[in-house]
């Protein structure tokens, strides 16, 4: 038992780097990091849901054209959404009145729950191919009405950044994919838990 535990791990660890190299190549082109991000996920869907064996790079490479235009809309709408954060948050850095120090944590709030929706949208795209807007709207009902799978979430993204952090070297080998494998993971719950409750209304 033990055995067949570590070579289901090392075999998930190496389909992970494997899975991250070909990310990083396809990201090259700046412009491609969103179609590439929103690609891995896909890939991982397919691994969990069809063939653990799939050749990963045809695979990525047929899935990154099938979804190359759709992925941008939904990908720029999170962008747009996360600068505007993030220049109110340094608009309010230095603010020292107390109506400022609230909208800070106002807003420190609303961006929290900006990165949980964003992290749900890739999952929530690939599942119901919605348009941009639709996406982040049924990701956002899954973020704030599932907030122990959302806060899981957060955490395992916290996870992956501290390995990163202390193990620089081989955290950067599987950093993007492992935080793809804990999107589709527990987006999938989310969006399972959240079909349920809409059934049993």
């Amino acid at each position: 038992m033990f055995k067949k535990a570590i070579l289901f791990l090392m075999e998930w660890i190496w389909r992970l780097l494997c899975l991250n190299v070909v990310w990083i190549m396809f990201c090259l082109p700046i412009i491609t990091v969103i179609p590439a991000t929103f690609t891995m996920c896909s890939v991982i869907n397919k691994w969990m849901e069809e063939d653990k064996d799939l050749a990963i790079i045809p695979t990525f490479y047929r899935e990154f054209r099938k979804i190359f235009l759709k992925s941008y809309p939904t990908g720029f709408a999170v962008c747009v959404i996360g600068i505007f954060f993030y220049i109110d948050w340094n608009i309010l850095a230095g603010s020292d009145t107390a109506e400022l120090i609230t909208l800070r944590y106002s807003i420190s709030v609303l961006a929290i729950v900006y990165l949980t929706t964003a992290l749900y949208s890739i999952p929530v795209f690939l599942q119901y191919h919605f348009s941009w807007y639709k996406t982040l709207f049924i990701s956002l009902m899954v973020a704030v009405r599932q907030p122990f799978t959302s806060f899981v979430m957060l955490c395992g993204l916290l996870l992956v950044l501290l390995l990163v952090l202390l193990f620089t070297g081989a955290g950067v080998l599987v950093f993007g994919s492992l935080i793809a494998l804990i999107i589709s993971k527990i987006g999938r719950i989310g969006m399972i838990k959240l079909s349920h409750k809409f059934l049993n209304i």
